[in-house]
């Protein structure tokens, strides 16, 4: 055995970087630009013995770029040689540490990245900036992986079994990086009648007690008035009081029906609200929910966490809806520090409260680009004040379309008002495509060219799905913990974010080319490193055999220029022209 064998201080990634010089390229030069050991180190207080959090998360950063899709695979395919037999549990539990702060570890690579490049003015872009939100379908294979649910996948137009992934990236002028993200489950829509059933008989027995307090103060009033003719008559017995009194007899008794007709039916009310939480309790129990039968769910993994670790919120966050969701990030954001010029969003996403979060945030100065539903929602026209809805809009206005050369698209802006929030409206109607669309800015100044330049950028984020899911395998965890399903979403992330920044440095290679450069490199690397271990366990047995001293003879072969330069030699001499 060679002699550094059980060096167990020393990452796979220091192994593989041993001359800086002759691989300036591998990817332990992009972790030290990065500073990711250094991010990483302030996990290494969860773990007390063995090896350092910090060590084990840089290894899962730069499997892919062998090659290798998973931790068992990294133990099989001998990509490090050296003793990893045992250490595989070592892997799964750092991706499985509830106490991680996934979200936080992203956010420090993000402003990284932000860092480096306004620190290059050669890399620096005078392009409007944005925050994209959008969301993609993370297909799985397993009933079993915690909190897995049938989703819809806007695309096929099918439900698949898997998650749906909400990404917040920002484009910085030239490139795209994710900046948050969220994991969730779909409820589905079966169980909705019971839901509805149930709200209205809560609503009805409200709005049924209102009605029986006010009764109940009107009967007091009127049992006060009875009392009061009552004394009257037998003060006074005239014919006046008498008449009177019956009148105040007569109401007395009506609003005393009415107030028993009323406890009559909350009781029948309140009977037919238990009827529908059983027949929601039913259906829990027994029907389809989260497209999983009742005996699916019950064998679904569940992981027992501390209500006050990360992964707990995480799990809290997947039952949430997206757009809440989205407004959380959008906040986080740019409580961090990344203002963006625009926000862009489809259709899905486009709401009042994100119009209200954008006058909220950075004093207004956020502007948002969103694809809108050409629906019913009703708008204020700025012109005269007239309130319809957005489809009415479209009609009244055809006639006034305009046609943008450039573009070779028709369009119509009309501003109005939303809900006090001032817009513009832009129908959009491309080539020869029969179907408007309609996008809607709060800058009120952007041409219709300007706002389909920015809202092109939007693209970007779809690019990221491709690229991310082809390259660094973004959907294919099957791990049971939903901890581990959102690590391995954020390593993935984290290695798109290094690909982007020398992707920016190398701007004639797309990620996917830079991918298979790096990727090919580091297998030579890695076919390098292993001839040298095999030569260098040859000559110990030889040492061995001939009682020769194996440590002293290393010393003398690296002081001896000429076998010095041959063993350089088997190094690879081809390296990537990364400029910083």
């Amino acid at each position: 055995m060679q002699h550094n064998k059980n060096n167990n201080k020393n990452s796979e990634l220091e192994i593989i970087g041993t001359n800086s010089e002759q691989l300036a390229s591998s990817l332990t030069s992009v972790i030290e630009k990065f500073q990711l050991k250094r991010h990483l180190a302030i996990f290494d207080d969860l773990k007390d013995k063995g090896q350092a959090v910090s060590s084990l998360l840089s290894i899962l950063v730069v499997l892919p770029f062998y090659g290798v899709t998973t931790i068992h695979r990294l133990m099989s395919c001998g990509i490090n040689g050296y003793d990893v037999e045992g250490k595989k549990q070592v892997y799964y539990d750092a991706k499985n540490n509830e106490h991680i702060d996934w979200r936080k570890l992203l956010m420090l690579c993000v402003k990284r990245f932000i860092y480096l490049i306004n620190h290059n003015s050669a890399l620096q872009s005078d392009n409007p900036t944005a925050l994209i939100f959008d969301d993609t379908v993370l297909k799985k294979t397993g009933r079993k992986i915690e909190r897995v649910s049938r989703v819809h996948d806007h695309v096929s137009g099918i439900c698949i079994l898997g998650y749906k992934l909400l990404v917040c990236g920002f484009w910085d002028g030239e490139s795209f990086i994710p900046v948050d993200f969220s994991l969730h489950r779909e409820r589905g829509n079966k169980h909705e009648k019971y839901i509805k059933a149930y709200h209205k008989s809560e609503k009805a027995i409200t709005k049924q007690e209102t009605k029986i307090a006010s009764l109940t103060k009107s009967l007091q009033k009127k049992q006060a008035s009875h009392l009061k003719h009552t004394s009257r008559y037998e003060q006074n017995p005239t014919n006046t009081n008498k008449k009177k009194l019956t009148q105040s007899s007569e109401k007395q008794a009506k609003t005393n029906q009415k107030l028993s007709q009323a406890k009559t039916e909350i009781n029948h009310l309140k009977g037919e609200k238990t009827k529908a939480y059983n027949a929601l309790k039913r259906y829990y129990n027994k029907g389809t929910l989260f497209g999983l039968n009742q005996k699916e769910r019950q064998a679904q993994f569940n992981k027992a966490v501390s209500t006050k670790s990360h992964g707990f919120k995480r799990r809290k966050e997947s039952d949430k809806s997206k757009k809440d969701c989205m407004l959380d990030m959008l906040g986080r954001a740019v409580k961090k520090g990344i203002i963006p010029d625009y926000v862009l969003v489809d259709s899905w996403f486009f709401c009042y409260d994100l119009l209200a979060k954008l006058q909220q945030l950075h004093k207004g100065r956020i502007h948002l680009i969103a694809m809108v539903k050409n629906s019913n929602q009703k708008v204020q026209l700025s012109k005269n004040g007239k309130e319809m809805p957005v489809r009415n809009i479209l009609k009244i206005n055809e006639s006034k379309a305009r046609r943008c050369r450039k573009l070779k698209a028709q369009y119509i802006k009309v501003p109005c008002i939303y809900q006090g929030i001032r817009l513009n409206l832009f129908f959009v109607r491309m080539g020869r495509c029969k179907t408007w669309r309609l996008l809607a800015t709060t800058n009120l100044s952007l041409s219709f060219i300007k706002i389909m330049e920015i809202y092109q950028i939007r693209w970007s984020i779809e690019v990221f799905f491709k690229d991310s899911k082809q390259y660094l395998h973004l959907s294919d965890c099957q791990s049971n913990t939903f901890d581990a399903q959102i690590a391995d979403i954020t390593i993935s992330m984290i290695q798109y974010t290094m690909l982007g920044y020398f992707k920016r440095i190398n701007y004639q290679q797309t990620i996917g080319g830079l991918f298979e450069n790096l990727a090919r490199e580091l297998e030579e690397i890695d076919l390098v490193s292993r001839l040298i271990a095999m030569f260098w366990e040859l000559i110990e047995i030889v040492c061995n055999l001939y009682s020769i001293d194996f440590i002293e003879l290393q010393y003398d072969m690296i002081r001896e220029d000429t076998i010095l330069n041959k063993m350089m030699q088997l190094l690879p001499k081809k390296e990537l022209k990364l400029s910083a």
